[in-house]
């Protein structure tokens, strides 16, 4: 017996490492849309083909098992058009295979995916999982016949989107965000100002699919857009949904253009719907908001007092709650209603007494408390050689007050006719920083030109925010 233990104990070892080494780790190394023909070189698409076939494509590394894309910052936009195809080489970023698949952009990384009015973005045809993390998704256009999900189609497989915002994207069929054919799980996520000529515009749940929707904000998405009254549920729209549960989730002040009776703005569903602690601007349980059981939880008002879509912090673009919003302090209290411990900002949540939707509110700083100033700039000066490769010069920012400065924006200025003669500034001179808390270094890449006088130039760097007074500093720059 006690042989018979080591064993098993010998062979559950081995599965368990077998499992740990099958999953790898994909790094895609440019913003590009690309496939085939640069094996220097890893793009989005080419990464989502080597995880489907478990081997290596182009320049990415092999895909074994459970896999993670890692991203870095940036936006990718799908620039391959091609249409009717399901092989990722053309449209939108196409996902099959029967292994777990997790995208995610790098510690910290902002990523847009963007379909550039091509195509949709992420069209998942695999068994396995997919999990979609802290990206920002934009521009999906679905204009064929039938075609469903301008953001993501799960097709099959279950799909996870955490952290995400998910704007902008339109379809002449149903789902301007999300198509559910088989099931999502959406937690810490924003879907905003999508659109849908058919049904769902946001989120399209039909026969016998499931989605579980917690801690998140549905605003300003809407259905029937061309308004020839087919299509219903601006917010989300049940089509035979076998479950549908929301729970701590902002489901306001979004569109129906279809006339009564079929009208639904936020929601158009049967019984098998399941909000808890959800604020809506539709009445519940009434109409064509049914409900399969209503807690007493839920809150319907006038007006869910939420900001514009902006970089309020972390990865994504989010709504944040304006003073006074019911949404405040309204969250599930106790399990199994409790929300994420920090919210799609990355802030952190109240144990025990989070509000309702994507983001915590953050109380607005009095003026003249918040303030910005450049702290450093190395190298001082930098020393170039004209007509050479260009250099970088780094400067730091900083800012004060919890919440942090917002629309921060670093410029640098060319003050004087000989500078503009001998320097050149590689890419733009102004760069967002968006909402800034503590400290941040931006790199602007300078080279001098092949007629630039030997001396020492002077840049000006100008550091601005919407909630503060700007600063200036000064970029010395040695030609040799």
């Amino acid at each position: 017996m006690k042989r018979f233990l080591v064993l098993a104990m010998a062979l559950a070892a081995t599965f368990t490492a077998a499992s740990s080494a099958s999953a790898a780790t994909i790094d895609v190394t440019t913003t590009e849309d690309l496939y085939g023909g640069s094996n220097t070189t890893c793009s989005l698409r080419e990464a989502i083909t080597s995880a489907s076939t478990n081997s290596g494509f182009d320049g990415c590394s092999s895909g074994s098992g459970a896999d993670e894309i890692v991203l870095p910052a940036g936006e990718y936009k799908i620039t391959i058009a091609g249409a009717g195809e399901n092989n990722n080489t053309t449209g939108d970023f196409d996902i099959a295979g029967a292994d777990a698949l997790t995208i995610r952009p790098a510690a910290g990384a902002k990523v847009v995916v963007n379909g550039n009015g091509i195509d949709r973005i992420y069209d998942q045809q695999s068994s396995g999982s997919l999990a979609i993390l802290n990206q920002n998704i934009v521009g999906g256009v679905l204009s064929g016949v039938g075609e469903d999900g301008a953001g993501i189609a799960n097709t099959t497989g279950s799909l996870t989107v955490d952290g995400v915002t998910i704007n902008g994207n339109s379809t002449k069929y149903q789902g301007g965000a999300i198509a559910v054919y088989s099931a999502l799980s959406a937690v810490n996520s924003t879907f905003s100002g999508n659109a849908a000529n058919g049904n769902g515009g946001a989120l399209w749940i039909p026969g016998g699919a499931t989605a579980s929707v917690k801690s998140s904000t549905i605003t300003k998405n809407t259905a029937d857009a061309d308004g020839d009254g087919n299509g219903y549920g601006g917010g989300f729209a049940d089509g035979g949904a076998s479950n549908i549960g929301f729970v701590n989730v902002i489901n306001a002040a979004n569109q129906d253009n279809s006339a009564a009776p079929i009208n639904g703005p936020d929601c158009y569903s049967g019984p098998f719907f399941f909000p808890r602690y959800v604020l809506t601007t539709q009445a519940l349980g009434a109409g064509n908001c049914l409900v399969g059981f209503n807690p007493g939880t839920n809150k319907v008002v006038a007006d869910a007092l939420l900001g514009p879509l902006k970089d309020n912090g972390g990865q994504t673009p989010t709504h944040a709650l304006l003073t006074g919003s019911p949404a405040i302090g309204a969250g599930g209290a106790a399990a199994p209603d409790l929300c994420p411990a920090k919210d799609q900002t990355g802030r952190d949540r109240p144990a025990g007494a989070c509000d309702i939707g994507a983001v915590q509110y953050v109380e607005p700083t009095p003026p003249g408390t918040v303030s910005v100033k450049i702290v450093r700039i190395k190298p001082k000066p930098l020393k170039l050689k004209r007509g050479k490769k260009a250099k970088a010069v780094s400067v730091t920012v900083k800012t004060t007050g919890a919440a942090g400065a917002l629309d921060v924006k670093l410029c640098l200025k060319k003050p004087a006719k000989a500078v503009k003669k001998a320097l050149k500034i590689k890419g733009k001179l102004c760069r967002k920083v968006g909402t800034l808390v503590g400290a941040k270094t931006v790199k602007f890449k300078i080279a001098a030109k092949k007629k630039a006088k030997k001396k020492t130039f002077k840049l000006k760097a100008v550091l601005s925010a919407t909630d503060a007074a700007s600063r200036t500093g000064v970029v010395k720059v040695k030609v040799k």
